[in-house]
């Protein structure tokens, strides 16, 4: 295991979760494309997550060559722990869960993206509210629209 790079081991990893969960979807009836079974999703989400272990395999650098050529301030070199980016996606789905709850999908979604963007030191307030209000709309055409979610717009109470 030492002779692996971090991306050569979270690539095995991710071929051998793949394999389990393939494994464990075969023992339900599978189907077909028509008429899934519920054994489908998971055969499929495990294929594609060998496939996606094999390609980050692949393009893997070898053990020790791994090291940034440019690093970036916020991008994790120094060393410590970034609590700032885990503390803003905690609360970015914490928000998400109360929002959606008591304000409905679309201040939901826009808190959310909007809070976990934040746990980016080069992101800025403007940048992390674009990028909220372009999957809010994302979300709101997709799930509202598209697949009726059962989840109102907006919800007072």
């Amino acid at each position: 295991m030492r002779e692996l790079s971090k991306d050569r081991a979270a690539a095995v990893l991710l071929i051998a979760m793949g394999f389990g969960i393939v494994a464990f979807g075969l023992s339900y009836k599978i189907g077909s494309l028509n008429r899934m079974g519920a054994g489908f999703v998971p055969v499929v989400l495990g294929v594609l997550m060998m496939l996606t272990g094999v390609a980050i395999g692949v393009t893997a650098a070898p053990a020790g060559r791994e090291a940034m050529t440019n690093p970036l301030p916020g991008d994790g070199q120094h060393g410590g722990v970034e609590w700032r980016g885990w503390l803003c996606i905690l609360s970015g789905v914490l928000a998400f869960v109360l929002l959606g709850q008591y304000g409905g999908l679309l201040p939901a979604t826009f808190a959310s993206v909007f809070i976990s963007a934040m746990g980016d030191r080069n992101n800025t307030i403007r940048g992390a509210a674009t990028l909220g209000a372009i999957l809010t709309a994302f979300c709101v055409g997709v799930f509202h629209y598209g697949l009726h979610l059962q989840l109102p717009l907006f919800q007072w109470g």
